[in-house]
């Protein structure tokens, strides 16, 4: 069974909010969804993948840019790999402390990187949202919006 997306598109169920409907599900508003996106932007500070994973849903999908060479819906653990393995063929990064903002069913995380292209050594600094759904006290779904993807892509030319 594949995880409805929350958003607009071809092909997608919106989610009305209400308790049992499709799609990532409301939780309560005590904050325990903030603290599950710190912890987890914790874990990737600090290297620890598998701790990162462990906080995301079985069925788990993030969406990137379609522009991007890594870009369109990734789905469970292993789309998550191929995801990270086709960002890698293209670039590194740093990013900067997040700023964390939200509770309830939608958690937004800022955060400012630098993405360095392998093959040119060309870089770019860019802001990027991530809007974090949740399911099951786990990170769900997350929709990721590159500031300039533009600028990012002409990091990769010569």
């Amino acid at each position: 069974m594949t995880l409805p997306a929350t958003g607009g598109g071809p092909g997608v169920a919106p989610r009305d909010g209400t308790p049992g409907s499709p799609g990532v599900a409301p939780l309560d508003g005590t904050g325990k969804t903030t603290s599950i996106v710190t912890e987890l932007a914790r874990r990737f500070a600090a290297g620890d993948g598998a701790g990162a994973a462990a906080l995301f849903h079985p069925q788990i999908r993030i969406q990137q840019p379609e522009s991007l060479p890594h870009g369109g819906w990734h789905e469970g653990q292993a789309g998550l790999a191929e995801m990270g393995a086709q960002f890698g063929q293209h670039w590194t990064r740093t990013i900067s402390e997040p700023r964390i903002i939200g509770g309830g069913d939608t958690v937004v995380q800022v955060t400012t990187q630098t993405w360095t292209a392998n093959a040119t050594g060309r870089c770019a600094t860019v802001d990027v949202v991530e809007l974090f759904g949740f399911r099951d006290d786990l990170v769900a779904e997350i929709r990721v919006f590159q500031q300039d993807t533009a600028l990012l892509l002409s990091t990769l030319e010569p």
